[in-house]
């Protein structure tokens, strides 16, 4: 089975999800105010870039799982739906037909993202992809018990992720695609057979100086990913 592993935020889409994400808690009044705020105050940081990246999503993780301590796991699914609807729309005009390229060779769809898991299970099931892996809560009885359980932003996130994909799902480097655009998802292209960095940040772009990565932007990834899937794949794939 082929797999095509996706970012989110700078790759699907120019805006963080988190943060809408977060500010939608906060007016639903699911989150706490005080917390929310500083959740918020953290994603700020890290989008700066830089060394305090990693603190920055440290503090924005923490924050965020103490916020959600004793909420409703049922208020912070609704939440995230309306969140998924408005952040839909801000969706890079290349995703939807680039879904569509993938579905046609047969891939499964799977999003990695530092993201909350809640609004990345909205965009699969509205997008029909295959599974979304986001930074999850432990949950007991209907209401989250401000615990993490996973912590993709952080490094060694998504190469967790990867790695329980390629025990429980079987995905193989040969057969996976990657996409993303920021150093984290380094972890993802070096367990990829074909990894695209879609406009990198400066520390994806040095990272992928002596890699066979391949350099995308909004208007040449279409035709990239085609020619990639096309010479991979056979036609006796192709027809499974």
């Amino acid at each position: 089975m082929r797999y095509a592993v996706l970012d989110v935020d700078g790759t699907l889409s120019p805006g963080i999800m988190g943060r809408r994400y977060l500010e939608n808690l906060i007016d639903d009044g699911v989150c706490g105010q005080e917390e929310g705020q500083a959740c918020l105050r953290a994603i700020s940081r890290y989008a700066t870039g830089g060394r305090s990246r990693r603190p920055a999503m440290t503090e924005a993780y923490r924050a965020y799982a103490a916020g959600l301590r004793g909420a409703s796991v049922a208020d912070a699914q609704a939440t995230a739906a309306r969140t998924w609807r408005t952040c839909r729309d801000d969706l890079f005009p290349f995703v939807e037909p680039l879904i569509d390229l993938f579905k046609r060779y047969r891939y499964r769809i799977v999003l990695v993202s530092g993201n909350s898991d809640l609004p990345l299970l909205e965009a699969v099931r509205d997008l029909g992809l295959y599974s979304a892996h986001g930074a999850r809560l432990v949950e007991a009885a209907g209401r989250f018990t401000g615990e993490l359980l996973t912590t993709p932003g952080l490094p060694g996130g998504k190469t967790a992720v990867i790695r329980e994909l390629m025990a429980t799902e079987g995905i193989e480097h040969d057969a996976t695609v990657a996409i993303g655009n920021g150093a984290i998802d380094a972890e993802i292209f070096d367990h990829a057979g074909a990894a695209f960095a879609f406009e990198p940040d400066d520390d994806l772009q040095a990272l992928g100086t002596d890699r066979h990565w391949q350099i995308v932007d909004r208007e040449t990834i279409l035709t990239a990913c085609a020619e990639v899937l096309a010479t991979s794949t056979s036609p006796r794939e192709y027809a499974k």
